[in-house]
């Protein structure tokens, strides 16, 4: 069995690392459903275009955005999640083979430890791929190898807020400080008023340069 940051894995079909082969669940494909057929080819083309894009991007770059993020909002890098099991807090995915990150919150009830492999074990049904207001990949679409760092800032002094829409809230403040091209957040719904106008725009170029 693979351990994963401290993690035991799961055999999952299609493997640990996302592929073209696995984005889809075989199981959500009806071969004799034009309908299907067409919804398949939309998502995959996404896929293509989006993987395409990734490659684009300059490591290098990706790596100095990161830096300066995690620094100036005190996160650090750990090796093993069950150091923050039952901890709540905020999280940074680093996925550095596709030069992104997602940003994420983690209430006391799961902690950071349980909450960071629920995207590992996700899949996104095909009726829901391609269904989000923009054109990035979700995170629950990548897989555990996928992630290949992982920075937390763990609230140890149990001054978590207890009304998680406000944590939330902060979440969205962390995420509007990341660059969005290198950003796997794109849903604006806790985006404080102050950016949103600015990270609109940012994901409308976002999406004009995968899709041309």
């Amino acid at each position: 069995m693979t351990t994963h940051f401290g993690i035991k894995l799961h055999n999952k079909e299609g493997g640990h690392k996302l592929t073209a082969d696995n984005y889809v669940r075989d199981k959500d494909i009806d071969p004799s459903s034009e309908e299907s057929k067409i919804k398949l080819k939309k998502v995959m083309t996404r896929f293509d275009l989006n993987m395409r894009y990734f490659k684009s991007l300059s490591w290098d770059k990706f790596d100095e955005e990161l830096s300066k993020f995690v620094i100036s909002n005190n996160f650090y890098i750990i090796d093993d999640l069950n150091c923050v099991e039952g901890i709540a807090g905020y999280y940074v995915m680093v996925l550095d083979e596709y030069r992104q990150v997602y940003i994420g919150v983690s209430g006391r009830r799961h902690g950071i430890k349980r909450r960071i492999p629920q995207h590992w074990s996700r899949q996104i049904p095909l009726d829901r791929l391609g269904a989000e207001c923009s054109g990035s990949l979700a995170i629950d679409s990548f897989r555990a190898l996928d992630t290949t760092r992982i920075f937390v800032r763990p609230d140890y002094e149990d001054s978590f807020f207890e009304d998680y829409t406000l944590n939330e809230f902060l979440e969205g403040r962390l995420v509007a400080k990341f660059p969005l091209d290198y950003c796997l957040n794109q849903a604006m719904i806790h985006i404080p008023r102050e950016f949103i106008f600015e990270r609109l725009k940012d994901r409308d170029l976002r999406d004009s340069k995968v899709y041309q």
